[in-house]
């Protein structure tokens, strides 16, 4: 079998990357940070790529995390807690996880290099008043967005299907 040689590891993994991408984002509990990232792909991946969300555990989805999401014009109503059990991570091209304990407990994959680990500060364990509490929400929400779009950059999806505004009436972000 030939060795791959590619300039960079972004020309390697375009030249295997199917047309259609699936991915699923994984954290602990499917509460809030993969919540908000699969929210954010959905609004923003091709009309052919696919996104899910699933945690280690489940946990109902934060009202916090609803509310942060609304801001920018994102729904959860459809939404409900999953748990990784039973899925078949391999079926996915890209898996995401979004927490430490995510990437540390995740099952290994077939092809490891699609596994990608992104983990940020859980908002659940923000604490402080409802404001300070609220903007470590919209810190989560940010990031999940920029994971999203480090995903559309890596994989030829353009930066997504629309301009984003991540401030609500109030001029939070």
């Amino acid at each position: 079998m030939p060795t791959l040689r590619c300039a960079t590891w972004t020309a390697c993994w375009r030249s295997w990357v199917p047309d259609a991408v699936n991915v699923l984002f994984v954290c602990t509990a499917n509460s809030c940070r993969s919540q908000m990232a699969e929210a954010w792909a959905r609004r923003l991946f091709p009309a052919h790529w696919r996104a899910a969300s699933a945690g280690l555990l489940v946990y109902p989805i934060s009202e916090r995390t609803r509310a942060v999401m609304r801001e920018v014009g994102l729904s959860l109503a459809d939404h409900h807690p999953k748990s990784i059990d039973g899925l078949d991570l391999d079926a996915f091209d890209l898996v995401v996880t979004l927490s430490a304990d995510a990437g540390r407990y995740l099952p290994e994959l077939r092809e490891p290099a699609r596994h990608w680990r992104r983990p940020f500060t859980d908002p659940m364990g923000a604490v402080g008043t409802e404001q300070e509490m609220l903007d470590a929400f919209r810190t989560g929400r940010q990031r999940a967005l920029a994971i999203v779009q480090e995903i559309l950059g890596a994989f030829g999806g353009g930066s997504g299907a629309e301009p984003v505004s991540t401030s609500d009436d109030d001029g939070h972000n």
